[in-house]
């Protein structure tokens, strides 16, 4: 397993929920190096390894893998190498706490201790009626072509993942109440803080590294701005795709109370 002289905390996530918004603050307190661009390398690797692990012929496996412990010993090189890269960055840079931020990170959360002998992870919710009805304009954007119920069953997957999750289950995993960051509820960057052990920015955007690619469809004009509680928005959802939404995610709705 990977160990560093410096904290990492893993942000996840369903996409559009707002995980950016949530690494810009991570990422804005003293401990804390700049915010990356998404971690997606780093993903792609532990991905590969989720296939090689459930998508593999046995003969091939035991002959080139033998175990899933071996397997990932064998691709954490290439993992190590990544993060020291992003790390080198900041070298000269006071700061004890390395950000890393990718949604699609939520599918593999149970992968991760096999990797990384100590890491922290926060997941951030959102209410899905926003994160579908924004993955719905992201898709248009691109010129896909798709539903809201097949985006509704795609995010729910993320939101099953992360709470299904051992990390979920073991409360080595913060969940992260979206809409009470962008209200300014300070309990909640509290817990936050709490859980993390370093503190954390209130305002958003302060330290980061890189340039936002405004030419992307996953691209807000909220990116670099300072956080703050947005008017009331408007879905573009029917009646009838927010009510089938809305049942979909009833269960998780008991904890949120995203709706009444």
């Amino acid at each position: 397993m990977l160990k560093y002289p410096f904290g990492l905390t893993f942000c996840v996530g369903a996409p559009r929920s707002g995980t950016t918004v949530v690494g810009s603050l991570l990422t804005e307190g003293p401990a804390a190096f700049p915010m990356l661009p998404e971690c997606t390398y780093v993903t792609q690797i532990i991905r590969l390894y989720h296939e090689i692990l459930h998508h593999s012929d046995p003969q091939r496996f035991t002959a080139f893998a033998k175990s899933d412990k071996i397997l990932a010993h064998s691709l954490s090189s290439s993992i190590d190498s990544l993060i020291k890269t992003a790390h080198s960055h900041f070298a000269e840079l006071p700061g004890s706490e390395l950000i890393l931020k990718d949604p699609e990170l939520t599918i593999y959360l149970d992968h991760l201790p096999l990797f990384f002998e100590k890491c922290k992870i926060v997941c951030v919710v959102r209410d899905p009626l926003h994160v579908i009805a924004s993955m719905y304009k992201v898709f248009t954007k691109q010129g896909k072509s798709t539903t809201v119920d097949e985006l509704t069953t795609m995010i729910f997957n993320y939101y099953w993942r992360a709470s299904e999750s051992e990390a979920a289950k073991s409360g080595a995993m913060h969940f992260i109440d979206f809409e009470k960051i962008v209200q300014g509820d300070e309990s909640e960057f509290a817990a936050i803080e709490q859980y993390l052990g370093y503190q954390i920015g209130r305002h958003g955007f302060g330290k980061t590294f890189f340039d936002f690619d405004k030419t992307d469809a996953t691209h807000s004009p909220n990116y670099g701005q300072p956080i703050r509680r947005p008017p009331a928005l408007e879905t573009g959802l029917t009646d009838d795709e927010d009510a089938r939404i809305r049942t979909a995610f009833s269960g998780y709705n008991l904890k949120y109370r995203w709706w009444s």
